[in-house]
């Protein structure tokens, strides 16, 4: 359980700082940048803790964002919304290795903070559930 609470604790640390960057406005571009670096290690840090929280807790094995996020929506972890909205989240990480095409960056921007909001509700979801049967 101690790989857990870890896995937890570290998606609370990354959507800590991409609530700052988000609440960060005007935004320079090395800012926005910045910003969706955050956005990206977030969700690096928050499907991982659902792959943890899935294999400990519900005894499934998991090996993909998406499939994390197929798993939280079947348990209730997730809206059908949320869910298609958090695989929308890993499109933009995706995407972001191609920043250099300003458009691009612009775009990811201007849903970061519907992406932070979304990564809230996921991470409070399954901490809830972890401290179900704690």
């Amino acid at each position: 359980m101690a790989r857990l609470e870890t896995r937890l604790a570290e998606a609370e640390a990354a959507l800590a700082t991409l609530d700052e960057a988000v609440a960060t406005l005007p935004r320079s571009l090395v800012e926005r940048d910045s910003a969706i670096l955050r956005l990206i290690y977030t969700f690096e840090a928050v499907w991982k803790a659902c792959r943890q929280l899935l294999a400990d807790r519900e005894g499934i094995d998991v090996g993909s964002p998406n499939a994390a996020i197929r798993a939280a929506r079947r348990l209730g972890w997730l809206t059908d919304d949320e869910a298609q909205a958090a695989i929308e989240i890993g499109r933009d990480r995706n995407l972001a290795v191609h920043l250099y095409r300003a458009e691009l960056g612009a775009e990811i921007e201007q849903r970061l903070a519907g992406h932070a909001a979304v990564l809230r509700r996921w991470l409070d979801a399954m901490k809830e559930r972890a401290a179900g049967e704690s």
